[in-house]
């Protein structure tokens, strides 16, 4: 069960200046060599010049390079940029940002869970799978700083508000410190919470809960095998969390739109005589091409409804599927919450049924579709695939079925930022 304990945690020194807006940056795997160079030029003391030591994230650099970002954590510690706190604490953090229009709240928790197996009872959980380059990336970042530098991020269920009103009156006194990420226009808060009565509450209620790992599958693995390497070193059998209630209103879940940037170049005819005859493929009277427009019709549109798009193609395409459960009889097995998931079905039921299936580096992810019609549109031959967000409570329950979904099934939005709190072994 997971036991929640506070840290000494590692922050920026906010003894002239509590706004840490320059400092501050979103998780590293969001990130690319241009954007840390943006974060580097407005604040050398970024926090991206340690925790994104190789570009692009998730591949492995030299040694050298963790070498250099463990001697620049030691120097900012030896300048006092920054500064481990005296007490143990935890620290309760808000997110203010816009969506749709309207202002949205996100409360959380910045905490250490005790390491454990995953899907043990009353335990936690993870439901996608991870890439071994991110992986070993994050390890070697790990082994060479001795700290974990940005949090996993955490749902649990609250449905009597109990953590909610432990904290009631944090949210009444000013922040002790916070910042803006200029990239999403978020604001970030945070107050430490070092009283006694309210972490002594906070650990009985977390002894009984579960929490589903919903961002940062990489991070826990990694800490899970530093913990197993260095069970003697102080600190290592603890997991930095931000915590969230699936309750709170503020969690929104977004789908990861993917496309298959190469080898092989695709045309929609071949494209149609590789899918399986359970799949559809509708041309869609788009002008614009417009993505977003498409998006918001894709659940009136059928079974499993996606969209297609094509480089240097003048229509959009919609998939869909002639019944609800189209994996059943070949994964009759496997849980029906699963393979019912549209980013199930398109990885097992299209993607596989390609010619020539993309490897895992000929695929780009992204949130931004936008962002999805430049990458497919950069080169000849690409297609992208435009999805609908993953409910929390599928998440969920993939993950108490103890199966996984394919990487990059779900985006939590916004990112927590990284800077504000950092575990430090020993």
């Amino acid at each position: 069960m997971p036991k929640l304990t506070p840290i000494h945690a590692v922050t920026y020194n906010t003894a002239s200046n509590r706004d840490l807006s320059t400092r501050i940056t979103p998780p590293y795997d969001v990130l690319d060599e241009q954007r840390k160079q943006t974060l580097l030029a407005r604040d050398p003391h970024n926090i991206v010049a340690i925790d994104l030591p190789v570009t692009p994230p998730k591949t492995v650099g030299p040694d050298a390079a963790y070498r250099q970002a463990a001697c620049c954590l030691q120097q900012w510690m030896d300048q006092g940029v920054l500064i481990r706190d005296e007490t143990p604490a935890v620290f309760a953090y808000q997110q203010s940002f816009w969506w749709q229009d309207q202002q949205q709240c996100r409360r959380g928790l910045f905490c250490a869970l005790k390491l454990e197996p995953f899907n043990q009872p009353h335990g936690i959980f993870r439901h996608e799978r991870t890439i071994q380059g991110g992986l070993d990336d994050r390890y070697k970042l790990m082994a060479a700083t001795n700290a974990q530098l940005s949090p996993v991020f955490g749902i649990y269920r609250d449905q009597c508000a109990r953590v909610a009103d432990l904290l009631s009156g944090i949210w009444q006194r000013p922040a002790d410190f916070g910042g803006q990420t200029p990239e999403d226009r978020v604001e970030h808060q945070l107050w430490r919470i070092t009283d006694q009565s309210i972490l002594a509450d906070l650990q009985r209620f977390f002894a009984g809960n579960e929490v589903y790992i919903a961002d940062g599958h990489h991070r826990y693995h990694t800490a899970q095998r530093f913990g197993q390497d260095y069970p003697q070193q102080p600190g290592t059998n603890a997991c930095l969390f931000m915590l969230v209630a699936a309750e709170d209103t503020g969690l929104v879940v977004l789908p990861t739109h993917r496309a298959i940037v190469g080898p092989a170049e695709f045309g929609i005819e071949s494209l149609c005589r590789q899918l399986p005859g359970s799949v559809n493929i509708t041309p869609i009277n788009d002008s614009h091409l417009d993505l977003s427009a498409l998006a918001k019709t894709l659940s009136a549109r059928g079974h499993h409804a996606m969209g297609l798009c094509k480089s240097n193609c003048r229509q959009n395409f919609v998939l869909t599927t002639s019944g609800a459960d189209p994996l059943a009889a070949c994964q009759a097995a496997g849980s029906k919450v699963r393979r019912q998931l549209d980013v199930t079905i398109l990885h097992e039921l299209i993607l596989n049924h390609l010619a020539e299936p993309a490897a895992t580096d000929h695929y780009r992810y992204t949130a931004d579709l936008n962002e999805l019609r430049q990458i497919v549109d950069a080169a000849p031959g690409r297609i992208g695939f435009v999805l609908q967000p993953t409910p929390l409570e599928s998440v969920m329950a993939v993950s108490q079925a103890h199966e996984l979904m394919p990487p990059k099934s779900t985006f939590f939005y916004p990112k927590v930022a990284t800077g504000f709190v950092i575990h430090c072994f020993g």
